[in-house]
């Protein structure tokens, strides 16, 4: 027990190091007479695949008819088959229906829940998981074979992804119509907020003493802000008493809901997991589980505005076991998340920071249109070896050789294991919308106590706001903060100091795309590097634009 208690404490400080590093989210096959019917037989060999397989039982079929037509508008093909008794000859199927180099997504509508006994749960609605053998993480797996979606992806067996591959876990015509409801009203969404501009990053607790886990919390820090895009905004909340981003022990779990109902764009947690909860605060067994699946229906976010969300955590999407696990709850509540990643079982540091840093660059860098898309690329990148790319290389550095100190001698192979271990339950066709660019001008010399005039160009008309943020966790300018002065709790009242970094903002309506000015008072006190954010937020889109600067003293500040 206490080799095992060491390696879970080890993978605990690698969960946080993922976080970090994540820092670093129609129509049917036209063959003439068939256009527009449900066909739950896959074509003869060798005929022209779609853009997507839907795997659906026919008791479902009904059921996703309007998706179907809405992919079909945005110009994809769909074929929909019905999943055989195995996976193996389900993944058969998807094979002869599928065309590499055409089809990029295979959708899953239906559950791989076991009962007790091994025998499907539910099954007219039984859509089976492939089990592969650990092998890289045998040795901290309880069991042999690890469930996972994304072979079906792989058409030829050559062991590269051909397609991204999602699930919908419904066990009822109810709970399909309810979740592809809830995916049309995120993408027709018109709610343009700086949610959509927001990462919540939620960790759990080190466990390696305030010394060591205050040192990992300050590099954490530094790959927070130099990573993620400078337009966005990262709120973080650490389970670690003696963090600056420590709302406190009592009020931990509420302050995660509460966050979470203020809404973001990815909503990521990174630390201890089982099947139905995440992590204790304190970690103790009569510590609150940073989320369990009693919070769930405390998840209150609207569809046209719900997070993606990524459980780097062991357990946590384990969606075969014979109860419900907390990602596919999280999954299916009315005010949860769009979208789920999730590990099925023991999943390891390295993979979790793998996944996350090629997920991550994929939706930030690359803005891929669909989340598929970004997954495919992810996986992709897990699959190569860090040599074979230099850009891949310079991006891997830190983990690869965190890796190699700590011992991990396989860390290919983990890699590509976590490939299996981590799924996705949503849909892969989603659409993800990208912010468009908002274009900055240089604004030269800035004085601190001074009036700066900033000035660009926005693509719409809309509503401008111009901040200037310090870095993530530094000492706020004013220390007089509201929420001091209203007598909130001295450690909810630093966390949120550390986490609301805007100093100064100035909102301005722009009536026409082209150039706008706008004034920005900077703070007297104000001094080195910083970022002005600049928002355009409009009933048509949104837009970004980020500049870094350097703000001098003074001549009175630097006198005194």
């Amino acid at each position: 027990m206490a080799l095992r208690h060491t390696i879970d404490r080890v993978r605990q400080w690698w969960f946080f190091t993922a976080l970090v590093t994540l820092c670093a989210s129609t129509g049917l096959v036209d063959n003439g007479s068939c256009y527009g019917q449900v066909v739950d037989e896959p074509p003869l060999i060798g005929a022209a695949g779609a853009d997507v397989v839907a795997v659906c039982p026919p008791e479902l079929q009904p059921s996703i008819a309007s998706w179907i037509e809405r992919r079909r508008a945005q110009g994809l093909t769909v074929q929909v088959i019905k999943p055989d008794v195995t996976a193996e000859l389900t993944r058969k199927r998807i094979a002869d229906s599928a065309s590499i180099g055409k089809t990029r997504y295979v959708i899953l509508i239906g559950d791989p829940q076991l009962a007790p006994d091994g025998n499907p749960k539910y099954p007219r609605f039984y859509v089976p998981a492939i089990y592969r053998r650990a092998d890289a993480t045998a040795a901290y797996q309880s069991t042999s074979h690890l469930p996972g979606d994304y072979l079906y992806g792989d058409f030829n067996d050559d062991s590269k992804v051909d397609a991204a591959v999602g699930r919908l876990p419904v066990s009822s015509a109810q709970q399909a119509v309810a979740m592809l409801q809830r995916i049309a009203d995120y993408e027709e969404s018109r709610d343009f907020g700086r949610w959509r501009s927001r990462v919540d990053l939620i960790a759990g607790l080190g466990g390696f003493g305030p010394l060591i886990d205050g040192a990992i919390e300050t590099v954490a820090s530094g790959m927070i802000t130099g990573s993620l895009p400078g337009s966005v905004r990262t709120r973080v909340t650490h389970a670690g008493p003696d963090s600056l981003f420590c709302p406190g022990p009592g009020c931990f779990t509420d302050t995660v809901l509460e966050n979470y109902s203020d809404g973001s764009r990815f909503w990521v947690y990174a630390g201890h997991g089982h099947v139905r909860e995440l992590d204790r605060v304190p970690a103790t067994r009569f510590g609150r589980p940073v989320l369990a699946s009693g919070d769930v229906e405390n998840l209150r976010r609207p569809a046209s505005a719900a997070p993606i969300a990524l459980l780097l955590a062991c357990y946590t999407g384990a969606y075969d076991s014979p109860e419900d696990c907390l990602a596919k709850e999280m999954f299916l509540a009315d005010g949860g998340p769009i979208a789920v990643l999730a590990g099925s079982r023991v999943t390891m540091p390295y993979g979790n920071a793998s996944a996350a840093m090629g997920l991550i660059h994929s939706v930030y860098h690359r803005r891929p249109e669909r989340l598929g898309d970004a997954w495919l690329e992810t996986l992709s990148e897990m699959a190569t070896p860090s040599n074979a790319e230099p850009e891949l290389h310079s991006r891997r550095m830190v983990i690869d050789g965190l890796a190699t100190l700590l011992g991990g001698g396989r860390i290919d192979d983990e890699r590509r294991e976590h490939m299996q271990l981590y799924n996705w339950l949503g849909d892969p066709t989603l659409r993800l919308g990208h912010p468009q660019e908002l274009v900055i001008n240089d604004s030269g010399r800035i004085v601190a106590g001074q009036k700066v005039t900033i000035s660009g160009i926005v693509p719409m008309p809309g509503t401008l706001t111009v901040e200037l943020h310090r870095r993530l966790g530094t000492v706020p300018m004013n220390k007089a903060q509201p929420f001091t002065a209203n007598k909130v709790d001295p450690t909810l009242a630093r966390y949120q100091q550390a986490n609301d970094t805007a100093i100064s903002s100035n909102q301005t309506l722009i009536g026409d795309a082209g150039p706008w000015t706008a004034e920005l008072q900077i703070p007297a006190d104000a001094n080195g590097p910083m970022r002005i954010v600049v928002d355009l937020e409009s009933s048509g889109g949104f837009a970004t634009g980020v500049q870094s600067v350097w703000i001098r003293p003074s001549a009175t500040t630097a006198k005194d």
